[in-house]
């Protein structure tokens, strides 16, 4: 799976500090649409919703959603794993992935592959409990109907993207040796202090 991150859409610092997640309650993650035609420059796009959610129409400290995905598949790192605000009441409980696009007609396989596939990686990470659309907890068509009934019908995708298996971390010699003496040395220690005592 293809990432860009903040600095590939040269995305704005955001104006203070990001708040960090507790990860023991992030137990829910939203999807979004952002709605409008699709557009070709999608680093442009990134950009043109991030100065809209900091502009003086909502004076928000960044891109709301944690995560983004366009058509073909690219997911693009919005607020990343901290404190987002894309779902009212939930940003400190919950991660966003928001579709670059319309959600009220058919999406992409390969963005539904990637939304899968994210929403999963994020579920290894935290314990996600449930992934629901914005419209479960807000007044909002979001993330439109046909988006929603995808997520409502159990998100399945063609040719799902595996997950990379976990890395297993090096382990340093005798990070596994057992608090329990060894039996055999331990007789061998006693032997010889009986030979030393003769």
């Amino acid at each position: 799976m293809e990432y860009g991150l903040r600095d590939d859409w040269e995305a704005r610092p955001p104006y203070r500090p990001y708040k960090h997640l507790d990860p023991s309650r992030v137990t829910k993650i939203f999807i979004h649409h952002t709605t409008g035609a699709q557009k070709r420059d999608i680093r442009q796009w990134l950009r043109s919703i991030q100065s809209f959610h900091m502009g003086p129409q909502r004076a928000w400290n960044d891109i709301a959603y944690s995560w983004l995905v366009d058509r073909n598949g690219k997911i693009w790192e919005g607020r990343g794993n901290v404190v987002g605000g894309h779902t009212r009441g939930h940003n400190s409980t919950s991660l966003a992935i928001a579709y670059l696009g319309d959600g009220s007609g058919p999406v992409p396989d390969a963005a539904l592959r990637a939304i899968r596939y994210q929403a999963d990686t994020l579920a290894r990470i935290y314990p996600i409990s449930t992934v629901q659309g914005h419209r479960d907890v807000g007044r909002t068509a979001c993330p439109g109907d046909w988006l929603y009934g995808w997520l409502r019908s159990g998100m399945v995708v063609p040719d799902p993207e595996p997950l990379p298996r976990p890395a297993r971390p090096a382990v340093p010699a005798g990070a596994y040796r057992s608090p329990v003496p060894d039996l055999r040395e331990g007789w061998r220690r006693h032997l010889a202090r009986i030979r030393r005592a003769r």
